[in-house]
């Protein structure tokens, strides 16, 4: 995964500094160590932007359904550099508007413009927890869903790379039939992975806004 497209797609993403994402907790977790569920987005239900949310720049491109790392009504979208902006949410204040997260923790958005009406994308938010698009780990280290080509280690996806230098990659199949949830996991070594032990998810961040029911 070192020098993959995925990592390479990455580091053209536009950089966002501090944050107010817009977070809707699910019901609480029963137990001290379950796995806290998040949903986040720049609008609401209704694709009206959320009071507070932060943008920390306004840049014109263009936008296609659908995203690398979050199903549901959202879009991945290009700055007129080429610099990919994904995931990004419609912006129904404004035609042609959409409100871009790097992360689910970043704090603040990036809000670009199109200039004409958005491809329709009437995906619903989906109900099923299998593939949060980032976590935090037991460790604290947070990881990210991998966009682009995909790594394999001993025959399973690297879905999910870990921390700034990408050494800890969490595997395809989240282990969520027991709390808290987790991931097997493999370490890049600088020529190779090798494997890792299983790593506990202390949170799941989900795209929103949640699902209804």
């Amino acid at each position: 995964m070192r020098q993959t497209a995925l990592m390479r797609r990455w580091s053209s993403v536009i950089a966002l500094s501090a944050l107010i994402a817009a977070i809707t907790p699910s019901a609480p977790a029963s137990g001290s160590a379950a796995t806290r569920v998040i949903y986040v987005a720049p609008v609401d239900a209704n694709a009206q932007p959320l009071a507070g949310v932060s943008v920390s720049l306004d840049v014109r491109g263009k936008c296609e359904p659908g995203s690398d790392s979050v199903p549901g009504p959202v879009y991945r979208c290009f700055d007129v550099g080429n610099s990919i902006l994904d995931p990004c949410w419609a912006d129904h204040a404004e035609v042609g508007s959409v409100l871009c997260l790097e992360a689910p923790w970043s704090q603040t958005v990036v809000k670009l413009d199109t200039g004409i009406p958005l491809p329709p994308n009437n995906e619903p938010v989906p109900t099923s927890q299998s593939h949060p698009w980032g976590v935090r780990l037991a460790s604290g280290e947070t990881c990210l869903a991998a966009q682009g080509a995909h790594d394999r280690f001993r025959g399973r996806v690297v879905d999910y790379a870990c921390g700034k230098r990408y050494r800890l990659v969490l595997l395809r199949g989240m282990h969520h039939s027991h709390e808290p949830w987790s991931f097997d996991s493999a370490i890049w070594t600088g020529t190779k992975y090798v494997a890792g032990r299983r790593q506990a998810v202390r949170v799941a961040w989900f795209g929103g806004p949640r699902a209804a029911g």
